[in-house]
């Protein structure tokens, strides 16, 4: 409207304010952000701001300031030179760019899309939308990336007189800086290849970053190492890349997915190939590759640069600046994995107890053991006697004792085996002993009115501490001829144990049951089967 027009002639921060007022201002509002809200979806919305506003010349005199300046960017745009203050509004081209960063988000912390990376074999603007409206959406931006990227090209050409060379001006170099910023953004989604055509050759670093984005890391290390003749900014680049990679793998692992589809090339490798292959002088190249390796030596692979290096290289040169503190750092490494492993043993081992008391606790009675309760099985009618279970045939050394208590319920038994495990602290191997997967097993009735329905195991009973099992049997007292017999078995797993800690010495899982006689079962684990003297039921004992 001519009020919006003239408010923005004479006061462009107030006047821009009325098209970015409803932008998301920080992160938080960004994240909360639903994607049909986006600023730059709308078809025809911002292209027509955009044209308004690159329409307009600002009166001197009126409040030119941008509106705010955000001060963390990538950290190889912010080398890339000096900016004095934030881009001064007195231009329509001013008016736009400004607008646009504040459409985009680029300085007001919009979060990073998981789609968009410098690290990419395809140019960062490629997408893969779900439908056609999300295609219209994704190239509405594109256009939008574009157009801002093109405004910032042109106002850094445009800033240079006639004498100034391949010197920026001061607006100029914001212009610069704001280029840069752009097209090192890992949510940029400028056409990498459009803008390259339209890069003056002298922009050589803006060639970098556009290389880049479209995955073509070489190229790029090329312009910053020979032709920039800096291996700083080389290493810069890379270092930027790793840590884009990293937060990546960070990412993907928290979401979850699959790694492969990720780029596992290491980020200073192309480095150390362009060191090699693109200086004039070979000793200097090779010079500059073992500074590469040694400089970035925790984050580098290492048989991959080594690889690269040529044959006749002295070993002295290689073995200071790199072997050593290699080797020096892994040997830490290795001693503070070893702390860290013994720290999360012992966190393991004090959680394993705690769970164990836990368990043994849950199923001492028949009012704790909660697979019971589901039953409802209701008050039982009475218990026996505990009274001991002795084995059929000569019990093993590891045999624990047990005692065995009848609950009779209306149209339940449930037998309850109280297993002691009476081993000693210490066998004469100086190893004491813990039962694992102990299970009372009914496995034969001679009676039909008393079928096994459920048993109730115990994963672990440690050195000197009691634990129940049990095993509940449907019973029909009315069908019951007298009395039945019932064989059954105590199953359990002999595991060697520290006799300082009472836990076992491996934190396998014991073993899988069902054997007849001694058998291996994982790392020393060994599988008993004790046949017990039959158990006799009779008909009174439920009423």
């Amino acid at each position: 409207s001519p009020a919006t027009k003239d408010l923005i002639s004479r006061n462009p921060t107030l006047g821009l304010s009325v098209f970015t007022t409803i932008h998301p201002q920080n992160e938080t509002e960004w994240k909360k952000m639903k994607p049909a809200d986006d600023p730059l979806v709308h078809p025809l919305y911002p292209p027509k701001v955009v044209k308004l506003l690159k329409s307009m010349t600002p009166r001197p005199g009126g409040n030119i300031h941008e509106i705010g300046m955000a001060e963390s960017f990538c950290s190889f745009s912010l080398r890339s030179g000096k900016v004095n203050g934030p881009l001064p509004i007195d231009s329509g081209r001013a008016l736009a760019v400004t607008y646009l960063e504040s459409a985009i988000g680029i300085a007001t912390g919009r979060p990073h899309s998981q789609s968009s990376s410098l690290d990419s074999s395809r140019p960062s603007s490629s997408f893969h939308p779900e439908s056609s409206r999300d295609e219209v959406d994704e190239r509405n931006k594109a256009d939008m990336h574009d157009e801002l990227s093109y405004l910032l090209l042109e106002g850094v050409i445009s800033e240079r007189g006639d004498e100034d060379g391949d010197i920026d001006s001061t607006l100029g170099a914001i212009y610069r800086f704001k280029l840069r910023r752009l097209l090192s953004w890992p949510n940029s989604k400028v056409r990498s290849e459009r803008l390259l055509g339209s890069l003056p050759t002298s922009f050589l670093r803006e060639h970098a970053l556009l290389l880049g984005r479209l995955g073509r890391h070489e190229d790029a290390l090329q312009i910053l190492y020979s032709q920039e003749n800096s291996l700083e900014l080389a290493l810069e680049y890379c270092d930027v890349r790793h840590e884009r990679q990293q937060a990546q793998l960070e990412e993907a692992k928290a979401r979850g997915d699959a790694l492969k589809s990720l780029s596992n090339e290491c980020a200073y490798i192309p480095l150390v190939k362009v060191a090699l292959s693109s200086d004039p002088d070979s000793d200097r190249g090779t010079a500059a590759a073992i500074q590469v390796l040694a400089l970035r030596r925790d984050s580098i692979d290492k048989a991959a640069a080594l690889r690269l290096l040529p044959k006749n290289i002295p070993m002295s040169s290689v073995v200071r600046p790199f072997l050593i503190p290699a080797v020096v750092e892994n040997e830490s490494q290795v001693r503070r994995l070893a702390v860290a492993s013994s720290l999360l043993r012992s966190r393991y081992i004090q959680l394993k107890q705690k769970l164990t008391e836990a368990q043994l606790k849950s199923q001492a009675s028949l009012h704790s053991a909660l697979a019971l309760k589901k039953l409802n099985l209701g008050d039982p009618i009475h218990s026996s006697k505990p009274t001991k279970a002795r084995p059929v045939h000569a019990a093993s050394p590891n045999y624990p004792d047990v005692m065995l208590i009848k609950h009779f319920f209306p149209r339940h038994l449930v037998i309850q085996a109280q297993v002691m495990n009476n081993a000693n602290a210490t066998n004469n191997q100086g190893n004491a002993r813990t039962l694992a997967d102990v299970a009372f097993v009914i496995a034969e009735s001679s009676d039909e009115a008393l079928v096994p329905t459920m048993e109730l195991p115990l994963k672990t009973v440690p050195p000197g501490a009691t634990g129940s099992v049990w095993c509940v049997l449907a019973a029909s007292p009315q069908r019951l001829d007298g009395a039945a017999f019932l064989t059954c078995e105590l199953r359990f797993t002999v595991l060697e144990v520290d006799a300082a800690t009472g836990t076992p010495l491996n934190f396998s899982e014991g073993g899988g049951g069902g054997a007849t006689d001694i058998a291996n079962i994982g790392f020393g684990g060994r599988t008993y089967v004790e046949e017990l003297q039959d158990i006799e039921v009779r008909h009174t004992e439920f009423g």
